[in-house]
């Protein structure tokens, strides 16, 4: 200890100092780990003194015998060591998007709340009492989204107070959640959709605010991306960068392909054709892309924000929030049949809605958007019957006949019912009930990846086994896909990427 501190041992696991400033008693206590746990006993008193610190170890003894930490520490504290942890990830390039969110909900919420707890006195009645708080700070219910952030980000807060030995796993709490289920956001109509983008044009002439008309140009660009890609707004669309762009060649066919980073992490996705205009529209507002094209900007990977205005600012997510708004109100689109207010996020679900009504599967479709195809089910399938009206009327469309001729020809066999009725013109044995269009085989390019996932071929037989080297290669939309996938886990070189893609 410092010269300037008194100190007198009580026994081989007690001291207790005093320093030449304070007239008080500090106490140290030797725990069964071997580290000191310090406390002041508020007392000038020996005596008192004394007995507090002793008081204090003999608890800490038998702590652990009713699996209880020897030692805690305000929830404060280690709130901060958990939301440091989250920012040096994030700092590094590295955890997901999503810890912004749980650092926010520590600051404005857990924090606030827990600060003068002990992390490991936090029970079952503490998390009931943060709850009804919560509320009143909200002024109403709060969402089971917001909610299932506010746990987790508690959740990391106690997995850093056990991982240091300030709570033990049998009184560690299990968050609740009681909040308002979430329901999908109100859509748009393709009608709607036209209205939107056609006011979109001159929307940035009906102010005379530059800030404002410059983020309107974006706004207009912004949503185009938003309703042809199913990205979600906010943290993937504004986090997205121009070095997150690729181009992806498809017998002979080129597409836009997307990496964003959004709460379930970095994931590919094709983008609809509508939306290179928007995305060519914000090379030429950027100024600091002047005399570049989409072209020249993708191939330069440049790590640069793509929604940025004309004054060279990147748009702010409440901005461009407010704006669509004030443009939904002049045309009386806040709200949709449906009762529900449409918000920026609203372009999801309208993404979402127009593949399902194409015959997408919500497996290929949770691959896009990156959710999970039970989320997608629970949103969107009670929508199904107004998606495919002619499939749950019982009609035949002209696409479902032109599908089944096109199965014929392909060696299906056609069967019918007497309640069965075959497409014009395609001839019907009496006797089967239902077409069975011959099972698919697997491909020697699906089984090569299947054995390099299992570890069972390298990246220089995958490629022989594709035969990239040879004439008129091509490689299926899923496998380049699968592909990308590799690349971004790590497990495949960019230098086979190139050769795999072609």
């Amino acid at each position: 200890m410092s010269q300037d501190v008194q100190t007198i041992r009580i026994s081989e696991y007690v001291r207790l100092d005093k320093r030449q400033r304070s007239a008080k008693w500090q106490a140290r206590v030797k725990l069964a780990d071997g580290s000191w746990q310090r406390f002041s006993t508020k007392t000038e008193d020996l005596e008192r003194a004394t007995d507090l610190a002793m008081k204090f170890f003999y608890t800490a003894e038998d702590r652990p015998k009713n699996n209880l930490p020897q030692s805690t520490r305000k929830f404060k504290r280690v709130a901060e060591f958990a939301r440091d942890r989250m920012q040096e990830e994030l700092d590094a390039g590295g955890g997901h998007t999503v810890f912004k969110d749980y650092i926010t909900a520590l600051d404005k919420y857990l924090i606030p709340f827990f600060r003068g707890h002990d992390v490991a006195s936090i029970d079952a009645k503490t998390l009931v009492e943060f709850g009804k708080w919560r509320t009143e700070k909200l002024g109403r219910k709060a969402h089971h989204s917001t909610i299932n952030t506010h746990n987790t980000a508690l959740n990391r807060v106690l997995d850093e107070a056990e991982q240091r030995g300030w709570i033990t796993h049998a009184i560690r709490p299990k968050p609740i959640n009681d909040g308002v289920k979430t329901e999908s956001r109100g859509s748009f109509t393709r009608d709607e959709y036209k209205m939107i983008y056609t006011e979109l044009r001159r929307f940035h002439k009906s102010t005379d605010k530059p800030i404002t008309a410059a983020t309107r140009e974006v706004l207009r660009n912004y949503i185009l991306v938003l309703a042809n890609t199913g990205m979600r707004h906010g943290t993937e669309a504004l986090d997205l960068k121009w070095k997150n762009q690729l181009w992806i060649t498809e017998r002979d066919e080129t597409y836009l392909g997307l990496f964003v980073s959004g709460k379930t992490g970095q994931r590919p996705l094709v983008a609809r054709d509508r939306a290179v205009r928007p995305f060519e529209r914000q090379v030429e507002l950027n100024p600091a892309l002047a005399g570049m094209t989409l072209n020249t900007v993708i191939d330069a990977k440049l790590d640069e924000y793509v929604f940025v205005t004309r004054l060279g600012q990147r748009a702010a997510r409440a901005n461009l929030a407010r704006n669509f708004e004030t443009l939904l109100d002049r045309l009386g689109l806040l709200t949709g049949a449906d009762g529900k207010k449409r918000t920026l996020y609203s372009w999801r679900h309208f993404y979402a809605t127009l593949d399902l009504q194409r015959g997408v599967s919500t497996h290929a479709l949770s691959r896009q958007m990156g959710n999970s195809t039970g989320v997608l089910d629970r949103f969107y399938s009670k929508l199904s019957p107004f998606m495919n009206p002619g499939l749950h009327s019982g009609r035949n469309p002209r696409e479902e006949k032109l599908a089944l001729k096109a199965a014929l020809a392909g060696g299906a066999t056609l069967t019918a019912g007497p309640d069965v009725q075959a497409p014009d013109g395609v001839e019907t044995p009496a006797a089967e009930t239902k077409v069975e269009p011959p099972a698919p085989a697997l491909s020697a390019a699906h089984k090569a990846f299947d054995l390099f996932d299992a570890g069972k071929l390298g990246e220089a037989a995958l490629l022989v086994a594709l035969g990239v080297s040879r004439d008129g290669y091509a490689l299926e939309d899923d496998l380049r896909i699968r592909a990308l996938t590799l690349l971004e886990q790590g497990r495949l070189s960019e230098e086979a990427l190139i050769k795999v893609l072609g």
